[in-house]
């Protein structure tokens, strides 16, 4: 761990993604955030994961609407790389803490749990705008998609 955290602090990486890099790095010191990070098999880590593939894909199909005849070029499908780079990073390290937050805050509240914290999740996006204006829309949609795809997996877990 102090490995990844001097290499995180070293590096010419905006302050802001260092913090929150080494925010996560020493979370998972915390037992009780580990624990939840690696319940019920990664349903967090997974959640992000496919709300990135979900929002880049998502992103795909509404351009090949706009644009069909340059669906294979070399620009596009870089671009698309790189929002699925971005939504990934995005979602594991601002995302997930915010997702494990909402859990810790909305399983004291039985009755309106899965409200509260889809409240939370969105709230969590709509502060994006206070950090960078430019992308808080995409934000809420992944902050909505993470939502969603983490309930879904709680509701249906898989058997693997």
């Amino acid at each position: 761990m102090l490995i990844v955290l001097l290499i995180v602090l070293v590096s010419e990486t905006p302050i802001i993604i260092k913090a929150s890099l080494a925010a996560l790095t020493m979370a998972f010191s915390i037992p009780s955030i580990r624990k939840l990070m690696f319940k019920d098999k990664c349903r967090k880590m997974k959640a992000a994961l496919y709300s990135s593939l979900t929002f880049t894909l998502g992103l795909f199909l509404i351009s090949i609407f706009e644009e069909p005849s340059s669906i294979l070029s070399g620009d596009h499908l870089s671009l698309l790389m790189a929002v699925l780079f971005y939504s990934l990073l995005g979602n594991f390290i601002y995302g997930l803490p915010a997702s494990l937050m909402a859990e810790v805050i909305s399983i004291r509240f039985f009755t309106i749990r899965t409200w509260l914290s889809g409240f939370i999740h969105i709230a969590f996006g709509l502060i994006t705008y206070f950090i960078m204006p430019g992308l808080f829309i995409p934000a809420i949609i992944c902050a909505i998609l993470f939502f969603a795809l983490d309930e879904i997996i709680n509701v249906y877990p898989s058997n693997t």
